[in-house]
């Protein structure tokens, strides 16, 4: 094309020249007129260039007839290119090639102008040839934390990801690697009927006797058809080298006293791993006592502490190849708290078949785990007096005094849990706190609307009234002055059944050593009075029924109020 523009560009001169010399020839006295100016432009030679570069242009022009014309130059594109041309007075200017998916034609003209007005042009092709850099390919190992890098154990998952594999020049905006392709070049074959066509490939080890190493290549392709391989070599490890598993219970929080339920459990993919020995230890300074620290399953007390403190506990294991692992756990120990409950008593374990004086791991959280029973076991209860499990009693002569905690003669009994006096049962028939005296509910306030039954002229019990009513007890009871005190009642639910002994070997379920006398009883129940009433079977009278707890098996229950039942009055608390 260029050879066509010059041989036009040139007959275009001859021609010219031809009509001069005939008009010369022919005008006789015209010789002298002047020839008119003409703008000769040269665009310069047809190139190529790279996509995303910059190229020079040099056009070049002269006015005929004169060598030192002022010309403007104007450079032009089609299709556009952005042209860089600070200097029109020159054809001396620049471009950046574009982005092109293939070979692509540019015309650039160069137009020169005089300052008459006269123009010339020309022309040049410029061709952009499109430049592929590669395609980079990339294979990430997602890795186990208990292996060293690209080592894997036997029967475990090995996930190949070729996902941050790219391209720093796609073509288009979809998927810069347009195909993935998995091959394997050492190592057993894992890749049998698995897809090697995806951005990830995911393996299973097998079963090997000594340390093999694989080796994967993954190769991608790009949008241009670049492609680009990595390879990447992993090291499957013998059974023998296989680290157990292991996992630890949930961390807990307890009473300094009370127990910390130590469970872990271990396995083993590799055969012949088991058995495993286990050692459980804490570096805390607390120095907590660990029962059986050779134990998967076990407990530990927890130490003493003045505020709430976090300790750690470490189990490990080995198995009979010598693969080890560890574990921690932490473990909260609360700030001690006075309570103003009592416990249960109950310190016997359970499993599916037995009850037990040791701890059970399987069923952990089990009452006799918890509490101020569980406490004073572990010798840590802080008490005032003394009593069986995390009771704590101490005895109180007739004038309210603390006396000799071995005396046999006392009149009441305090709690130093609840603050709560209780009133001292006798085995005196003649005594009107002689155990076996029974009374019918009554009750001037808060009675349900039912005041209950006088029961007056009574033989079951030795009240001078002799009207066996709880009232009536109140009253005589109060105009004595029981251990100095003057403000003694019938207890609540709640009072009472915090005397309740769950844990008691022996009937009644009381602290023997404290209340010895709870009464005797013909049939299977040992019913002592509450002073609260129940709404159920309410009628157009009021409750016509109180609450009252069994010593005999702890339960409680509403009771007709003209029934005659034991009482054991109580006063004060916190």
């Amino acid at each position: 094309m260029k050879r066509l523009r010059m041989k036009a560009r040139t007959l275009r001169v001859a021609l010219m020249g031809a009509c001069l010399l005939l008009v010369q020839a022919c005008g006789g006295g015209d010789a002298d007129r002047p020839e008119p100016s003409m703008v000769l432009v040269n665009a310069g030679a047809d190139f190529s260039v790279n996509e995303e570069t910059t190229a020079t242009l040099q056009g070049d022009a002269r006015l005929s007839g004169s060598d030192n014309a002022s010309l403007v130059y104007a450079w032009s594109s089609q299709p556009s290119l952005v042209i860089t041309h600070d200097d029109t007075t020159t054809g001396i200017a620049s471009f950046s090639a574009p982005t092109v998916t293939s070979s692509e034609s540019f015309q650039l003209t160069l137009t020169v102008t005089y300052e008459d007005g006269t123009q010339g042009s020309d022309s040049l092709i410029v061709t952009v040839n499109p430049v592929n850099q590669p395609p980079i390919a990339l294979i990430s190992v997602e890795q186990d934390p208990n292996y060293d890098t690209d080592t894997f154990p036997i029967l475990s998952t090995i996930l190949l990801d070729g996902s941050g594999s790219s391209d720093a020049d796609p073509q288009t905006s979809a998927s810069a690697i347009s195909a993935y392709s998995w091959q394997q070049t050492a190592g057993p074959n894992l890749l049998n009927g698995l897809n090697v066509n995806t951005a990830s490939l995911q393996l299973s080890s097998p079963l090997v006797e000594q340390d093999t190493e694989l080796t994967i290549v993954l190769e991608v392709t790009d949008q241009e058809g670049a492609v680009s391989q990595q390879s990447k070599t992993i090291t499957l490890l013998a059974e023998s080298k296989t680290i157990p598993e292991l996992s630890v219970g949930n961390p807990q929080a307890v009473s300094p006293g009370e127990y910390f339920n130590l469970s872990a459990s271990a396995s083993s993919k590799a055969r012949g791993a088991a058995p495993f020995s286990v050692r459980w230890s804490s570096n805390s300074p607390l120095a907590p006592i660990i029962d059986d620290f050779n134990s998967l399953k076990t407990f530990s007390i927890a130490p003493s502490v003045s505020e709430t403190t976090a300790i750690t506990y470490t189990v490990e294991i080995e198995d009979s190849y010598g693969n080890k692992r560890e574990l921690s756990t932490e473990m909260t120990i609360l700030a001690p708290v006075q309570t103003r409950i009592n416990d249960t008593g109950v310190s016997i374990n359970a499993n599916n078949i037995a009850l037990l004086e040791t701890y059970q791991g399987e069923f952990a959280g089990q009452d006799a785990h918890f509490g101020n029973d569980t406490i004073a076991q572990s010798g840590l209860a802080n008490k005032a007096g003394r009593g069986e499990r995390g009771f704590d009693f101490t005895r109180l002569n007739q004038n309210g005094d603390e006396i000799d905690q071995d005396t046999s003669d006392w009149r009441c009994v305090r709690d130093n849990i609840t603050g709560l006096i209780w009133e001292n049962k006798t085995n005196d028939s003649n005594d009107i706190h002689f155990a076996d005296n029974t009374f019918t509910w009554y009750q001037l306030a808060d009675n349900g609307g039912f005041e209950g039954a006088v029961n007056s002229s009574s033989m079951t019990c030795n009240l001078s009234s002799q009207t066996c009513n709880t009232a009536a007890f109140v009253d005589e009871v109060n105009a004595q002055g029981l251990c100095g005190f003057f403000d003694w009642r019938l207890p609540t639910h709640t009072e009472l059944m915090s005397l309740v002994h769950f844990g008691a070997t022996n009937l009644p379920l009381v602290d023997s050593e404290y209340f010895p006398f709870m009464g005797q009883s013909s049939t299977d129940f040992l019913w002592y009075w509450t002073s609260q009433t129940n709404v159920d079977g309410v009628n157009e009278l009021g409750s016509q029924s109180a609450w009252a707890i069994d010593y005999y098996s702890g339960v409680d229950n509403f009771i007709d109020k003209r029934e005659g039942f034991r009482v054991k009055l109580v006063r004060a608390g916190r």
